[in-house]
């Protein structure tokens, strides 16, 4: 099957290669699906998966207590793109592995920098999946108010406390990013916390993802980078160096010219 052919309605989306079974970003993507009353969706990227693959999938189909479906197509990830707006699939979840497609997670950032909606990438060997209390850091920048329906969802639906890191920096754009954030969350009177981080905006994320474990945060709420500039080019995007040392999932958001910001 092509992936053009395959059509689900708003499911999640755990991507694979048909050679590394993603059993975190399964495990994620099925919290997710039980926290929001939806089904989620096993793509392998493939024209046949490897036998002992499909045995694990076939075996976890049987057993998963939400509705599943395991779908085999071929296609590249920027069909993977173009169909998440066709299915409006809300999240993508991917997992990186050694000996899989997934292995140089720059591929991932370059083919998803078009998505409309986030994605989670996860470590072969991230811990434990858990969703209790998930990092919000927050920046001066505009773009970074998108964070809030995200992290807000997950407070409703997976009822996850949130720990909002707010970058300490002179001026006044930081804490009405926070304001305007929190002030989302009392809407569904969420759990929270905001907390002052040590350093400025432009560290703040890598500030939250170091500390996440000791916060006993399973997941950070991170912004890609807007463009890449020549340091990007020849050093890697901050994303990439925030995953390099991430030891939970990373949800990350596009900051997008042409999407609509929210307006508080």
């Amino acid at each position: 099957m092509n992936i053009r052919e395959l059509t689900y309605n708003r499911r999640f989306l755990v991507l694979s290669d048909g050679k590394h079974f993603p059993s975190k970003a399964i495990e994620a993507a099925r919290q997710f699906a039980e926290g929001f009353e939806k089904g989620f969706c096993l793509l392998a990227l493939c024209d046949k998966p490897q036998e002992a693959y499909a045995s694990q999938a076939e075996a976890y189909v049987s057993t998963c207590p939400v509705d599943l479906l395991y779908s085999v197509c071929s296609g590249t990830l920027q069909d993977v793109c173009d169909m998440s707006e066709r299915t409006e699939t809300p999240i993508i979840f991917v997992e990186t592995a050694k000996q899989s497609m997934f292995s140089n997670v720059m591929t991932i950032f370059k083919a998803f920098r078009g998505l409309r909606i986030p994605y989670v990438i996860i470590k072969e060997n991230c811990e434990k999946i858990d969703f209790s209390n998930i990092l919000v850091p927050v920046t001066y920048l505009p773009e970074e108010k998108e964070k809030a329906p995200y992290s807000c969802n997950m407070g409703r639906f997976l009822r996850s406390n949130i720990i909002v890191l707010q970058a300490k920096d002179y001026g006044s754009k930081t804490p009405a990013n926070v304001k305007a954030i929190t002030a989302f969350y009392d809407k569904f009177n969420l759990r929270y916390t905001v907390r002052q981080a040590s350093k400025d905006s432009y560290k703040v994320e890598k500030e939250a993802v170091m500390k996440a474990k000791a916060e006993n945060a399973g997941m950070v709420v991170i912004s890609t980078s807007r463009d890449y500039g020549l340091d990007d080019m020849i050093f890697g995007p901050k994303e990439e160096h925030l995953f390099k040392i991430a030891e939970v999932p990373l949800m990350c958001i596009n900051p997008r010219g042409d999407l609509y910001v929210l307006c508080w």
